[in-house]
């Protein structure tokens, strides 16, 4: 593994883990094993450091989205992979990240809002053309239209003001946005597939990858 990756991938483990305030350059270095000197030999100051963090790890997830999409016999198991995955993730990035990308660094935050924007609905296109064709999701649907619906209902997930974290917990909140999602575009036959894939604890509990 290259410095850089190991200085990117040590900072995005303290940065999602405590929030992007509390990280000190000196404790970046210790994680990634490396001087505070060599990251300021390949990184400019914490904000480009941010940010090429953030581009790192949205192509890692990208990646890991496209593995599962492929590796999947039809788009209700992806929806399912999908719901893991979320899971997953937020156990292992503090809210305090979110709220310190959109109040200090609100540049990188729409960036990076748009940038998975992009990428998500595109995909999420194909693949409600895909369930379409498969006959688990409902022929009737705009693929462009529920998808920048859905995309714009997880970016609400971040929105502290619409769902105060104290009152709706992050992990119910990805729950129901993506169950509520995948039923309510889903055939009968999608739904008695997703039902049934729910009932059993070992469905999709990977990810992707």
């Amino acid at each position: 593994m290259e410095i850089k990756e190991r200085i990117i991938q040590g900072a995005g483990k303290l940065f999602f883990a405590r929030g992007i305030k509390r990280v000190i350059m000196d404790e970046i270095a210790s994680e990634a094993g490396v001087s505070k000197r060599t990251i300021y030999e390949n990184f400019d100051d914490k904000t480009q450091l941010l940010k090429e963090t953030l581009d790192y790890f949205q192509h890692e997830h990208d990646c890991n989205l496209k593995r599962m999409t492929e590796q999947a016999d039809n788009v209700i198991e992806i929806i399912i992979g999908i719901l893991h995955y979320g899971l997953e993730s937020i156990k292992v990035v503090n809210p305090l990240f979110m709220e310190d990308l959109k109040k200090f660094y609100p540049n990188i935050w729409d960036e990076s809002v748009r940038k998975s924007r992009e990428s998500g609905q595109m995909e999420l296109q194909r693949l409600l053309e895909r369930g379409k064709r498969e006959g688990l999701l409902r022929p009737d649907i705009n693929p462009h239209l529920v998808a920048r619906i859905f995309y714009e209902q997880i970016t609400l997930i971040h929105n502290n003001e619409a769902f105060p974290i104290d009152e709706f917990p992050r992990k119910e909140l990805f729950e129901n946005i993506v169950l509520n999602f995948g039923r309510g575009i889903s055939t009968p036959k999608g739904v008695e597939m997703l039902e049934k894939l729910l009932s059993d604890p070992d469905s999709g509990k990977n990810g992707p990858g």
